[in-house]
């Protein structure tokens, strides 16, 4: 009795979808790291502005303190503010941030707030006669 050898015969078309479909899931997981980018992108912005109509209300205000929370891009470890006349605000991540520049804002040293869990949450406080918002850590 003869004894046949298995043989595995696979099709070019066979082998031609293999290889669509695992550069279809290739171009998938692109597009999913593409979108989450974009994500941090737009959090980040929605922050900034956020932050600026709060601190827009606080200063029309004559003495205002207000507690603010906001959430931010996954990865950022602080917001810091700085006495900078080009970019006051910061965004500390993995990534480089280029900052924005908030009006009315009398930061007179370097503030870093660490995030907690996405959030970053500190003070708003104008006092009355001054002519602009000050950042404080919630103690």
């Amino acid at each position: 009795m003869k004894q046949k050898k298995g043989q595995m015969n696979i099709s070019f078309g066979m082998i031609f979808s293999i290889i669509l479909i695992i550069v279809f899931l290739g171009f998938a997981f692109l597009a999913i790291q593409k979108f989450l980018g974009f994500q941090n992108d737009v959090t980040e912005k929605k922050f900034y502005d956020a932050l600026s109509q709060d601190v827009n209300q606080v200063w029309t205000s004559t003495k205002a303190s207000k507690e603010v929370e906001y959430i931010i891009p996954r990865g950022t470890t602080q917001v810091c503010f700085k006495n900078d006349p080009f970019k006051n605000v910061y965004l500390f991540s993995d990534k480089p941030s280029l900052g924005e520049t908030i009006d009315h804002l009398n930061i007179t040293k370097i503030i870093c707030i660490d995030t907690i869990n996405g959030k970053v949450n500190f003070l708003l406080e104008k006092s009355y006669g001054e002519n602009f918002v000050e950042v404080n850590e919630i103690k």
